[in-house]
């Protein structure tokens, strides 16, 4: 089986690989109703069997592709989120916030607090 291409999301190549599945239940499931077509009317035993059978394993394949598909969403949005920031990066790159770089040593840029008139020294020196 072919691995899909690296930007395709897997979660939508997984649905397309559960899909066919489902069309081949499908078509199966239909030629049993055809085959069944006086037992599945009567409605009893049989009928209420079916039902339980084919009913439980299309709701499971619907559960999933449920899954599948939030799953396949939720990782178009980040790329289309990465898509906007690289877009804004190249429109404007000086729009974008800048980290300042720090050196281990490096001093504040703080500005000193101003000591009253009376007293000596700045008021962020230490006394001793």
């Amino acid at each position: 089986m072919p691995e899909p291409e690296p930007s395709m999301n897997k979660y939508r190549a997984a649905m397309e690989v559960l899909l066919k599945g489902r069309d081949q239940l499908v078509e199966t499931l239909a030629d049993d109703v055809l085959d069944q077509e006086e037992t599945i009317r009567d409605g009893g035993f049989q009928f209420h069997e079916f039902l339980e059978t084919q009913g439980a394993r299309l709701h499971f394949l619907g559960l999933i592709m449920g899954h599948l598909e939030q799953s396949a969403e939720y990782v178009e949005e980040l790329e289309a989120q990465r898509d906007r920031q690289a877009a804004a990066r190249k429109s404007d790159p000086s729009s974008l916030p800048r980290k300042r770089s720090r050196g281990r040593n490096s001093q504040s840029t703080k500005p000193r607090r101003q000591s009253p008139p009376d007293s000596e020294g700045t008021v962020d020196d230490i006394p001793f």
